[in-house]
C-alpha cells in the first residue's frame, strides 16, 4: 500500500491529512500525522551511531511496514538510502525511493516515509563531537512537544 493510500487511513474520520499528492506536506500536517502514528503499536527502529574524522553517521534499520516521521535539521543533510524501498515526502510531492539513493534535504525539512521493505537510511553530518546529545542539540532543531501531541499552543 502506498504511503498516500496508507495515511488517511492513520487519521481520525474526517481528518485526513491530505498532503500527499505533489507537493510537500506543511508542518502542522507532519505533526498532524505524528499524531496518528503514536495512535499505532510502536515499531522499534534501532540506530546506530558511526564516527570518523570529522564526520558522524546516524543509521536507522526501519522494518518493512513501518510508517515514521523524522526530525528537523538545522542544516542541509546528506541522506544515503542504503538498503530496502521507501516512499518519503520531498519537496515535490512523495516519492518512491529505492537503495542505492543519496540525496540531500534542505534546512529546515521534516520528512515522513513509508518503508516497503527493510530500509537503512543514514544521515551524515560534519562534526567532531562524539556525544550523541550533543550532536542532537547542534543539528536538530526542537520541536514544541504540544505541537507534536496535537494540543492547541
Amino acid at each position: 500500500m502506498e504511503l498516500d493510500e496508507m495515511l488517511p487511513a492513520l487519521t481520525e474520520p474526517g481528518q485526513a491529512v491530505a498532503c500527499l499528492s505533489g507537493r510537500q506536506p506543511t508542518m502542522d500536517e507532519l505533526h498532524q500525522l505524528e499524531g496518528a502514528i503514536r495512535q499505532l503499536p510502536e515499531q522499534e527502529c534501532p540506530v546506530e551511531h558511526h564516527f570518523a574524522d570529522g564526520v558522524y553517521g546516524r543509521a536507522m534499520h526501519i522494518p518493512a511496514g513501518t510508517v515514521l516521521t523524522g526530525k528537523v535539521h538545522r542544516f542541509s543533510t546528506l541522506n544515503v538510502l542504503v538498503q530496502g524501498e521507501i516512499t518519503v515526502t520531498t519537496p515535490h510531492g512523495m516519492q518512491r525511493l529505492k537503495a542505492p539513493a543519496i540525496f540531500t534535504s534542505e534546512p529546515g525539512c521534516k520528512k515522513a516515509g513509508f518503508a516497503h521493505t527493510d530500509v537503512v537510511w543514514l544521515n551524515v553530518h560534519p562534526t567532531k563531537l562524539r556525544d550523541i546529545a550533543s550532536i542532537e542539540a547542534k543539528f536538530i532543531l526542537p520541536e514544541a512537544p504540544a505541537l507534536i501531541e496535537g494540543e492547541a499552543p
